[in-house]
């Protein structure tokens, strides 16, 4: 068996993986291929999942198409984890000729454009109203990093929060923040947090109501919105 969990998509070579793959498999043998859920992204206009290092987008029929074409038989494709992810069970096949199918038309993507910009104006707008170098972001996620690059943040904001201790003493990419950790933010005066940790949002908001200094702003980005909690 094979697993390949939200990495296929950063794949430059994906047939050629793929077929390595198959080549190296016994016959009956079986995979599960997880990627980001492509239509969900257009549906809810996350912006941020555009990352450099995501070099492909899949939705159910076209990683369906990729699988078949390098001698995988689909089990079983759904959504899982809230739609957000494709999750394929397949099976090695002797097939591998590419079937027939519509040509595919460009997507227009405006949308996701505008729902960016109008998600920039509002976090510089909350940056804006504190003290340069008084903002804190927590979070050094994907998306956290692509949202620090979009919105220009990077010389609005001297650290970055992570929990995860690989990041830590370490630089945001592109950006170049510090990454410290939260028992470090303790000892730092600041104004201001935008969390930014994806499923762990609502958790990292409950810590600083909790565990840190009550005179401070926390606003947080979920679900594609940015909203100030106080």
């Amino acid at each position: 068996a094979f697993f390949i969990f939200s990495f296929l998509e950063h794949m430059p070579n994906i047939n050629v993986v793929l077929r390595a793959i198959h080549k190296n498999l016994n016959q009956n043998s079986i995979g599960l291929i997880e990627v980001p859920n492509f239509n969900l992204i257009l549906k809810k206009k996350l912006f941020s999942e555009f990352i450099r290092d995501h070099l492909f987008y899949f939705t159910k029929e076209s990683l369906e198409i990729i699988c078949k074409k390098n001698g995988f038989e689909l089990i079983d494709i759904s959504y899982v984890w809230h739609d957000y992810i494709i999750s394929a069970v397949v099976k090695k096949s002797t097939n591998t000729k590419l079937m027939n199918y519509k040509k595919i038309t460009p997507l227009n993507l405006k949308s996701l454009i505008k729902k960016k910009e109008s998600i920039k104006n509002k976090i510089n707008m909350y940056v804006d109203k504190h003290k340069k170098g008084k903002v804190v972001v927590w979070g050094a996620g994907h998306q956290a990093l692509t949202l620090i690059s979009l919105t220009n943040l990077s010389k609005k904001i001297d650290f970055v929060v992570d929990s995860a201790p690989f990041k830590q003493g370490k630089y945001t990419p592109s950006s170049h923040i510090p990454i410290i950790s939260p028992e470090k933010l303790m000892k730092i005066n600041f104004e201001a947090v935008i969390v930014m940790a994806a499923s762990y949002t609502d958790e990292v908001v409950k810590i600083l109501l909790k565990k840190y200094k009550k005179n401070f702003s926390i606003s947080m980005f979920k679900e594609n919105k940015f909203i100030i909690i106080r």
